[in-house]
């Protein structure tokens, strides 16, 4: 069977953005905003972890003891704001979250892949030596949960020499791409 996914735009140009920044470390923490039951913004750091095969939904990892958990229960739509440095361009995501809290293929595979030391931070409250056991049984803990953007729009801003922006939206199942006076 021959897949029809076709990377869009935007993905092609983060994923260049990715590779020239690869050597730095902040280049892999996305900003994300979401709002809280009151209606405030909460905006926390998180790992990007990757992109679902055969599609733009970009994966992420929490704990379901944490607000931001509660957060998207509440309200599943959110943006991610990424900022690479190296090449000064800004990545503004916005769409909705689904949330991988249950036995799912998608959350074993994102769980195999991350480090020991990420997985060490849901066993918080356990000692040390229990959570090495755990770890190496491959023990996915209760509390661990993988959080897909469903990318909807999304807004670039190359702040070089010369600006330029972007706006990427998603109508039709169609990535529109319109070009705007920075």
């Amino acid at each position: 069977m021959t897949s029809t996914f076709t990377i869009s735009a935007w993905r092609q140009r983060l994923a260049r953005s990715l590779h020239v920044s690869r050597s730095k470390p902040e280049a892999k923490y996305i900003q994300l905003a979401t709002l809280s039951d009151e209606g405030f913004v909460q905006n926390r750091t998180l790992v990007f972890r990757g992109f679902v095969d055969e599609s733009d939904h970009i994966i992420m990892i929490t704990d379901t003891r944490s607000d931001k958990f509660l957060a998207l229960q509440a309200h599943s739509h959110a943006e991610i704001c990424w900022y690479f440095a190296k090449t000064r361009e800004q990545y503004r995501l916005s769409g909705n979250i689904n949330i991988f809290a249950n036995t799912s293929d998608l959350r074993t595979s994102v769980w195999n892949k991350i480090s020991p030391s990420a997985k060490a931070q849901f066993y918080w409250y356990l000692d040390d030596k229990l959570v090495n056991e755990l770890s190496l049984n491959n023990s996915i803990p209760d509390t661990f949960c993988v959080l897909l953007l469903e990318t909807q729009q999304v807004d670039y801003l190359l702040l070089a020499d010369q600006h330029e922006r972007i706006k990427y939206q998603l109508i039709d199942k169609k990535w529109q791409e319109t070009h705007i006076n920075p």
